[in-house]
C-alpha cells in the first residue's frame, strides 16, 4: 500500500516515476519494453523514454537488443549490500557456512558482487592445520573466481557482457581464463553442473568451488564457496564437493525467500 503524503507538492514527479519503474521491473525479471512500461504505469511514452534512458546510463537498467526490453541490473542489490542487506545476507548464510565447513573441512567463504569485482563478506576457517583464509572485505577478480562464475552464470547475456567489458583478464597462472569468449564458455558449464570452479586459475595449487545464492525474486545476490589446496580438492572430487556447495547455497536461498 502506498503511503499517503499530506502535501503532494513535496513529491518530485520524475523521481516518483523512476521508483515506480524500478518496482514494476522488479516484478518482471525478463524485462518490459518502454511502451509496456508506459502503459503499465499510465505515464506518457516520452517520460518513460527519458526515465529508462537515464536509468540505463546510470547502470540500473540493461536493454535486451533482441526485443528492446529493459530489465533491472544488480546495481541496486550491490548498493544495498553495503548497508543493512549485507548484515542480513551474512546472518542468513552463517549456519550453512558452518555446516559446509564441517562437511568438507576446508575454509568456507561467502561474498557478493560490487560492480565488476567480488567482495568477501564472511568466512568460516577450515578445520585443517594448514588452510587458506582471507581478510573480510577482500576484493577479487571475477575471471578467476568460482563465486564470480556461479553468480554470472545466472545472469542474462546482456548483463554478463556489460560486466565483462570492465574486467581485466590478467594472466595469473597458466590456467587463467584470458578472454571473455572463453569465460562465457565456462559459464555454460556452470549452468549445467550448478557450481563454479577455480582450478589453479588464480594461484597455482589453490582450488575453489562455489554456488550462487538467490533471493525471493530468483536473482543471484551472493555465493558460497570452499577453498583449499589442490591435493585436498582433486578434480575427481569436484562433483561431490560441488553438490555440497549447492546444498548450502539452497539452504541460504530458502532463508532469503527463494
Amino acid at each position: 500500500m502506498e503511503k499517503k503524503i499530506k502535501d503532494s507538492s513535496y513529491i518530485i514527479p520524475n523521481l516518483d516515476r523512476a521508483l515506480r519503474v524500478m518496482e514494476l521491473l522488479s516484478d518482471h525479471p525478463k524485462g518490459l519494453t518502454m511502451s509496456e512500461i508506459a502503459d503499465s504505469l499510465g505515464i506518457p511514452k516520452n517520460s518513460a523514454f527519458r526515465i529508462t534512458t537515464t536509468m540505463e546510463y546510470r547502470g540500473f537498467l540493461e536493454r535486451n537488443p533482441a526485443n528492446k526490453a529493459f530489465f533491472l541490473t544488480n546495481k541496486m542489490n550491490n548498493i544495498s549490500h553495503s548497508t543493512l542487506a549485507e548484515k542480513s545476507l551474512v546472518e542468513s548464510a552463517w549456519e550453512s557456512m558452518q555446516i559446509l565447513r564441517d562437511e568438507c573441512l576446508e575454509t568456507v567463504l561467502f561474498g557478493t558482487l560490487i560492480g565488476h569485482e567480488g567482495v568477501v563478506l564472511e568466512q568460516a576457517p577450515g578445520r585443517h592445520n594448514f588452510k587458506f583464509t582471507v581478510d573480510i572485505g577482500t576484493r577479487f577478480s571475477l575471471h578467476t573466481a568460482a563465486p564470480g562464475k556461479a553468480i554470472l552464470a545466472s545472469m542474462s547475456d546482456v548483463e554478463v557482457d556489460g560486466i565483462l567489458q570492465k574486467v581485466e583478464f590478467t594472466k595469473l597462472t597458466d590456467k587463467t581464463i584470458l578472454t571473455p569468449e572463453e569465460y562465457k564458455e565456462q559459464l555454460q558449464k556452470v549452468r549445467v553442473q550448478g557450481y563454479g570452479v577455480d582450478c589453479d586459475e588464480e594461484r597455482e595449487g589453490m582450488r575453489c568451488l562455489g554456488s550462487a545464492v538467490f533471493n525471493e525474486k530468483k536473482q543471484a545476490v551472493a555465493a558460497i564457496w570452499i577453498t583449499g589446496p589442490s591435493n585436498r580438492i582433486p578434480q575427481r572430487d569436484f562433483n561431490k564437493l560441488g553438490a555440497l556447495t549447492m546444498k548450502a547455497a539452497e539452504g541460504i536461498s530458502k532463508k532469503l525467500g527463494a
